[in-house]
């Protein structure tokens, strides 16, 4: 069936498609435009909290912190609210974080949380959405059981509470050191000291399978003094009435006021990955008033300066989902460090950052995609302090490694690949790593050949551990490390990214070694079947072969990570050609796409979670399809990239809470979208080339770093004209169904002719160059 026929079924079943019509806005302030709340429902794990770009804390509601739901903290569907921490993460699978929860009660004090659907057993209380507002860099909240008013800002390192509470009440304010996002007993040792009836201090100490040893300390004030507060340790089962300090793995503390001021309460509260005196100095710096508008009002016009790098025009619905996307673009990586540019690295040692800013939380994954790709063009000073963080991540590291997943100076191996590689060496092929080649290049070498150990208690992850066998084998044996076929995949990528960067260097020997490496793709093909597949040691492949199944990345399964064959037979992004033969010509290959969007559902009893978003066997949802519509380009069938890339946006993106189809992942969901609603997409992450798609929107004006501006129009963009008739770059007619990162950054325009039907534009574009400058 036709994708325009398609469509129309889907506006008929209440699918929304894309609407341009007459009312165009053009949004120069972002924030009006920005949904906190899109991705809070089904598995998009979202959060409303308010933070700042990259902040160090993002306070917000915790609706749970057990189960898939609690990933971020908050889900939409909860009808209740144990409190707000002052960490959280966006988008993950990781279900982690909820540092140092804060929730203000009235009347009877409680010590424990309560049961979700009982909240009156505990400190919970029951909220309304019709009494819930988030805003970037602001949240608010009526708790119905206490009529609190509950508002939440934040400076870079501090949170700032407000609490308005109903007259004539006892006033208190329950912080609870052992709650935590995650597996229960996380907290291994907690500490808290009150200093004055205005001040409290301290730290504690969790242990996860994220993060195995990770160190956070707190400096606490309130706008009013303590009339009284008490310590409950919950292992001792002993309350401790106004003691000065106390430690334990599971304790509470209720901080009481006075019951008849007419003022809000406010708490400030600052976080350190060092020392409770640097929490302290990093509360004294950033937030030395009590002026919750003043920081609000900062918060926000620090998100319109950010969120104005990309001037968006077009209607309001789609605007709303744009700039929700780009809003969540720019939550992770956080800064970790402190004021005085201390932090603390993967070796728990104290380092001082010196000439950049220490980042935590790549979940490179997922976001050397897109990501990483559009911070080259919006975010480059911050791409240089990712980087530096990352090289003193390896510099620091036992395993002399580039992060996998780091998070808090600690690294757990999750995912798959070393895709710290492909982004360190994105970012120095366009000029934004400011170290020594020599560092650089000795950094990506040593990531890449390290031999892994020959058995990890926790087998999820193998990428690591596995390395050995691929130096080996030139592939990863599916019997010794599952999942082998899609690590193979994803290391012979990142391999071959590392020979255009010792090419580039003069590094003859590097780049033939790494050239050759980043062929490995070819040893897990089978030419029978016409699809990679799982290896043994012995050379043999894995029988039974099912080209649909799924398999998590555990030791009992086989093959592929969170995929099946059909999803990772298009990833080979740094040589679509040499797959293009594999498959048998471009005729095969595009029969192959089709396909792949068009197979019937999957009843095999095989379905992994986090495959979501199905159109066929496209899985939006998850990040390793995300470039695959864009492969029509390489056969010469544009249009059909321009079709997919308007009914994936049509299905799978709206401004609803659950208007994500997956995790939005630290920002990778979003990421294509705000690259595609541009017009264009990086196949190949690393080496600035950007494929073109389709525009969903009419108009942007990208305003860069170094003061020059880049304009995308797409003339007539409506519901039917989803086409591409011509194209302009710089007024000059465009053949080729690619751009360089360049020709962005130099500043100038891109001129998209819509209509309603395919044209021949780019059907006989010159061969997509592996990277710039490179055929």
């Amino acid at each position: 069936m036709p994708l325009r026929s398609l469509k129309r079924i889907n506006f008929c079943l209440g699918i929304l498609p894309v609407v341009i019509g007459a009312q165009l806005s053009q949004a120069s302030n972002g924030v009006d435009h920005a949904n906190l709340f899109i991705g809070t429902g089904y598995h998009g794990h979202t959060f409303p909290a308010a933070t700042l770009p990259y902040g160090a804390v993002a306070p917000g509601p915790d609706c749970s912190v057990m189960g898939w739901h609690a990933a971020s903290g908050y889900h939409y569907d909860k009808p209740t609210i144990m409190g707000f921490s002052q960490t959280h993460l966006s988008g993950t699978g990781l279900i982690e974080l909820g540092d140092f929860m804060l929730m203000p009660t009235v009347g009877q004090i409680q010590l424990e949380p309560g049961k979700e659907e009982q909240p009156e057993t505990g400190y919970r209380s029951r909220f309304s959405h019709d009494d819930e507002t988030a805003n970037p860099g602001y949240y608010q909240v009526r708790l119905t059981d206490y009529d609190i008013n509950v508002e939440l800002t934040a400076t870079t390192r501090v949170a700032l509470h407000r609490y308005t509470y109903p007259e004539g009440k006892q006033r208190q304010v329950v912080m609870d050191m052992e709650h935590h996002i995650g597996v229960p007993n996380s907290v291994k040792h907690a500490y808290l000291r009150v200093h004055d009836p205005y001040t409290v201090t301290g730290y504690r100490i969790t242990d996860t399978w994220w993060a195995k040893s990770r160190f956070i300390y707190f400096c606490l004030k309130f706008s009013e003094p303590m009339t009284g507060h008490n310590i409950h340790d919950r292992i001792r089962k002993l309350d401790y009435p106004n003691i000065p300090e106390q430690a334990s793995s599971k304790m509470v503390a209720v901080f009481q006021f006075a019951e008849n001021s007419d003022k809000p309460l406010l708490a400030k509260i600052s976080v350190s990955p060092v020392s409770m005196r640097n929490a302290r100095e990093n509360l004294e710096t950033e937030l030395p008033h009590w002026d919750f508008e003043k920081i609000r009002q900062a918060a926000g016009e620090e998100w319109a300066a950010e969120l104005g790098k990309i001037e968006a025009s077009g209607p309001d619905r789609e605007l709303e989902i744009f700039y929700s996307a780009l809003y969540h673009t720019m939550i992770h990586p956080d800064i970790s460090e402190d004021v005085n540019g201390e932090y603390r690295g993967i070796d728990k040692e104290i380092h001082k950052a010196e000439g950049y800013t220490n980042h935590t939380v790549f979940s490179l994954w997922d976001t050397f995609r897109a990501v990483h790709p559009l911070f080259t063009i919006i975010q480059q000073e911050r791409t240089k302090d990712f980087i530096a963080s990352m090289l003193a991540h390896q510099s620091q590291s036992a395993f002399n490694m580039l992060p996998s997943w780091s998070m808090h100076h600690n690294e757990n191996f999750c995912m798959i690949g070393y895709h710290a590689v492909p982004v360190i060496v994105d970012a120095w092929h366009k000029g934004l790593v400011d170290a020594p080649d020599e560092v650089v290049l000795k950094a990506v070498l040593e990531t890449t050949t390290q031999p892994g150990a020959p058995r990890l208690k926790f087998r999820n992850y193998p990428q690591w551990y596995g390395q050995q066998h691929y130096l080996r084998l030139g592939y990863f044996p599916d019997e010794l490390t599952p999942a082998g076929t899609s690590i193979t995949l994803e290391h012979a990528y990142d391999d071959w990214t590392v020979s255009l960067m010792a090419e580039t260097m003069g590094n003859v020997k590097v780049a033939k070694e790494y050239q050759s490496r980043g062929q490995n793709y070819r040893n897990v093909w089978d030419s029978k079947t016409g699809f990679f597949r799982g290896k043994l040691e012995n050379g043999n492949f894995f029988e039974p072969f099912s080209p649909r199944a799924y398999h998590r990345e555990d030791h009992n399964d086989r093959e592929f990570t969170e995929g099946n064959a059909w999803q990772y037979l298009f990833f080979v992004p740094h040589d679509v050609y040499g797959l293009i033969d594999l498959i048998g010509g471009p005729e095969e290959f595009s029969r192959k796409l089709d396909t792949l969007f068009t197979l019937p559902p999957n009843d095999d009893g095989t379905a992994v979670g986090d495959v979501s978003g199905l159109i066929g066997d496209y899985a939006h949802g998850n990040e390793p399809c995300h470039h695959v519509a864009y492969l029509y380009n390489y056969v010469g069938q544009p249009w059909k990239a321009q079709e997919r890339i308007h009914d994936i946006a049509n299905r799978f993106y709206h401004p609803t809470p659950e208007g994500l189809i997956g995790n939005e992942d630290a920002g990778q969901m979003s990421a294509w979208y705000v690259m595609s609603a541009m017009g264009f997409y990086p196949v190949n992450p690393c080496g600035g080339i950007y494929v073109i798609g389709s525009p969903l929107l009419p108009g942007f004006t990208i305003n860069l770093e170094n003061g020059k501006q880049f304009e995308i129009t797409a003339n007539g963009l409506s519901e039917q004209n989803i086409y591409i008739q011509s194209v302009r770059l710089n007024g000059n007619p465009l053949k080729n169904v690619w751009i360089t990162h360049d020709s962005i950054m130099n500043g100038g325009s891109l001129e998209f002719e819509m209509g309603p039907e395919p044209s021949n534009w780019g059907a006989g574009s010159d061969l997509v160059p592996f990277a710039s400058g490179k055929i």
